[in-house]
């Protein structure tokens, strides 16, 4: 068994964190290995029934992924996690700035790594991971994390340029060019990359193409009527082998075998998304890629 669920977090805490998500995996025997794809978004993850392992594009070794991880966004394809025995996670997935409003971190040196939460964050994590420890439900986590996070919200930094322009690159769906989001931001476009690398770990054009990437793997997953053609025309790619391309970057594979994935991950998600009458009743916040 394979669960997934996701939840929104409390209103105030929205221009931070984007959803927190519940990962249940119940294995009798043998292992399952999942892809990890391109991600612009950074997340905390507690790891909280048997450990997940690591692997490594490039080595044959299994590494042990540390109870309370936080993972930086990802570029590209370069690792797999392997599931043993009874798995559970609480994750908390940000808003692509928001790990840089709560704690100032510059997040290019997060880009592409997974590290011990409490190497990182200190004593922040430690005390949050055992309060998630304690908690019985999903819903009593997501409770607990509103309620942790927004003491810490307090201290952040406000709403600023960067988070603003983020938020237009995901709501073109990434087709947005970078120059004018600099100009509407009020900075040249050598600061503004420079700004948009420490607050998000990514260039803003890298950024924009993962954004489009994970737009296109939704969009099919919620509508499996539309063509693999028609949704590379409506995202701007140039044509379909240009999209293929960047699949195979974020993801290692097709978006064939993408978007098979996540059908096998959210399965009953993607049914419950598809039965309803219209796009409209879909909601785009939850996103269906974790």
């Amino acid at each position: 068994m394979d669960l997934i669920r996701l939840s929104k977090p409390a209103p105030p805490l929205r221009s931070i964190v984007r959803f927190y998500a519940h990962r249940e995996v119940r294995l009798r025997g043998g292992a399952v290995v999942h892809p990890v794809p391109a991600r612009a978004f950074p997340l905390l993850e507690f790891v909280l029934g048997d450990s997940i392992g690591v692997l490594h594009r490039d080595d044959p070794h299994v590494v042990t992924s540390p109870r309370t991880v936080l993972v930086g966004p990802q570029t590209h394809c370069h690792s797999r996690l392997r599931f043993r025995g009874v798995v559970e996670c609480f994750v908390v997935l940000f808003q692509p700035a928001g790990l840089h409003r709560l704690f100032s971190i510059p997040m290019q040196e997060l880009t592409d790594r997974a590290l011990d939460a409490r190497s990182v964050l200190g004593a922040f994590a430690s005390r949050f991971e055992q309060m998630i420890a304690d908690c019985r439900t999903f819903s009593e986590r997501v409770r607990l994390a509103d309620s942790y996070l927004l003491r810490r919200v307090l201290e952040a930094h406000h709403s600023d340029r960067i988070s603003a322009a983020a938020a237009q690159f995901l709501s073109a769906s990434g087709n947005a060019r970078v120059g004018e989001v600099a100009a509407e931001s009020g900075l040249s476009v050598r600061q503004f990359e420079r700004d948009f690398m420490r607050q998000l770990g990514v260039s803003p054009k890298l950024f924009a193409r993962i954004v489009r990437f994970e737009a296109a793997l939704d969009r099919k997953a919620r509508s499996s009527a539309k063509s693999w053609t028609e949704i590379a025309n409506d995202l701007g790619y140039f044509d379909q082998m240009h999209m293929i391309h960047d699949f195979k970057v974020f993801t290692g594979g097709t978006p064939t075998l993408a978007l098979a994935e996540i059908e096998t991950l959210f399965r009953e998600r993607l049914a419950a998304v598809q039965a309803r009458p219209s796009p409209a009743a879909v909601d785009p916040d939850l996103d269906l890629i974790i």
